[in-house]
């Protein structure tokens, strides 16, 4: 891979740590000098923290990276027993172009640099009493979150894997430097991305988890990127790979899937339940930088609504997806009717708080069954283990049934509504959109992937300042 360097519109904050104040007892730096963050292992441990920040933005986990996947790809709706605040109107419709698209490229571009600028001074640090490896856990950390990053924006701004991986990707950033990078191509992309992730794997103890977190979930552990690394060899195609990383967090032993109560109760926990099924989460804090004060911005204020002033109501689900659910399935009672509208409780938040924070699950054990049953169904082998025995095991703890003939793309609908993913499941299995409940004026259904509308056009901002930048296609 070669050496690529961040761009001009990304270079404003790339060397400013920010943290959320109540993620460690022992607080991350904020802003203090580069030269004594990056000179002592102590400095760049702070700065690890920091790492996990940007990912509560309403442009990403905690909001618009969630809603724009839901909205585009027939889980989510504008609701009309609502008023709502005017926001989201467009994203059912596909109507993007470089002023009116994702923002998730500054956010994820300006914490690839935080974690370059941690690998890159990482090896010429004072460690003090740091052992070997304290170091290599806080190098892994840094690598997942780069690995997390990168994929996230190669998924968005390009077309999927699988529709031919020569086409252009996103750039690839491994040193934070002032330049002009050109998109690399969508497999050097994805190529990074495990490259990242096998090593972040080999250096990461068993038992690691960052010291003094108030949610363990929400820091990377080995299962995070051996389930990170799953998702990513799903999205490749490479079924046995898939299969065999997601066997491995099964295995594991450290998580189990939540039941009745415990399963409901989950999304609005204060931190992750310990042996449950949220993997890795984003930690949901009013004390975050980028929490935008008010949280009006993010999933809980969107989506919530009749809690007093602690919604806006302006998204909520399809009849296309509440259909999917059987009679007495548990998952019906994350959904609750406005009069002919089904809002998602979802992310209802954390109680006590107005308007509610609220942890956003990025990797569950539900996903790793559903992994591993879609890559057995592409010919993967695991001993003892079939796709339906997998969806199976979901369906029990949901209280629901596997259909005779069964679809996986169903399942994982069902099971990962509103946390993100269906856009991308559309886009990466070239499935046509078609939808039902709609009731905008273009744009109802979608051709499936290459068709232009499953990459995301490239912010303006980056198209002005950056002239080796290149447009995606129909923009």
């Amino acid at each position: 891979m070669k050496k690529t360097i961040i761009g001009l519109a990304l270079i404003a904050m790339a060397s400013t740590f920010t943290a959320c104040n109540d993620y460690l007892t022992e607080e991350p730096l904020m802003k203090q000098s580069n030269e004594l963050t990056y000179s002592t292992f102590d400095g760049l441990n702070q700065a690890g923290a920091a790492l996990y920040s940007m990912m509560q933005s309403a442009s990403w986990y905690d909001g618009q990276f969630v809603l724009q996947s839901e909205l585009r790809a027939g889980n989510a709706k504008n609701p009309i027993s609502i008023p709502g605040s005017g926001r989201y109107r467009n994203d059912t419709q596909w109507n993007y172009n470089e002023s009116s698209t994702s923002s998730l490229w500054t956010y994820a571009y300006y914490t690839i640099s935080w974690a370059n600028n941690i690998l890159n001074h990482l090896d010429d640090a004072d460690k003090g009493d740091a052992s070997d490896q304290d170091v290599n856990n806080l190098k892994a950390e840094a690598l997942f979150i780069r690995a997390l990053c990168h994929f996230d924006l190669v998924i968005t701004y390009a077309q999927p894997y699988l529709t031919g991986n020569g086409g252009p990707g996103v750039p690839v950033i491994l040193v934070t430097e002032n330049g002009q990078p050109a998109r690399n191509t969508i497999k050097e992309v994805y190529d990074q991305v495990v490259a990242d992730l096998q090593e972040a794997e080999s250096l990461m103890s068993d038992s690691y988890s960052r010291s003094g977190v108030d949610d363990a979930a929400a820091s990377v552990s080995k299962p995070a990127i051996q389930g990170l690394l799953s998702r990513v060899y799903l999205y490749m195609g490479e079924w046995q790979k898939s299969a065999d990383y997601a066997t491995k967090v099964i295995n594991s032993g450290k998580f189990s899937l939540a039941k009745g109560n415990d399963y409901l109760s989950m999304f609005t926990a204060a931190t992750a339940p310990k042996g449950g099924e949220i993997i890795f989460e984003v930690y949901g804090s009013k004390k975050n930088d980028y929490w935008d004060e008010s949280g009006w911005t993010h999933l809980s204020y969107i989506t919530s609504w009749g809690n007093g002033d602690d919604g806006s109501g302006d998204v909520c689900a399809t009849t296309d997806l509440v259909s999917l659910y059987e009679d007495g399935d548990l998952r019906l009672q994350l959904f609750t009717k406005n009069e002919n509208d089904w809002l998602t409780v979802k992310f209802a938040g954390k109680a006590g708080a107005v308007p509610r924070e609220t942890n956003v699950p990025i990797i569950r054990l539900s996903e790793m069954y559903l992994n591993r049953a879609e890559a057995i169904s592409n010919g993967a082998s695991i001993s003892g283990v079939t796709a339906r025995g997998d969806l199976e095991t979901i369906a029990a703890a949901r209280n629901a049934t596997v259909p005779g003939t069964f679809n996986v793309f169903d399942e994982r609908r069902k099971e990962l509504q509103f946390e993100g993913h269906i856009v991308y499941d559309y886009a990466r299995t070239m499935k046509a959109l078609t939808r039902t409940d709609f009731d905008g004026t273009v744009n109802q259904n979608i051709p499936a992937a290459p068709d232009y509308h499953w990459a995301m056009p490239i912010p303006k901002r980056e198209m002005d300042a950056n002239p080796n930048m290149t447009q995606n296609t129909g923009y």
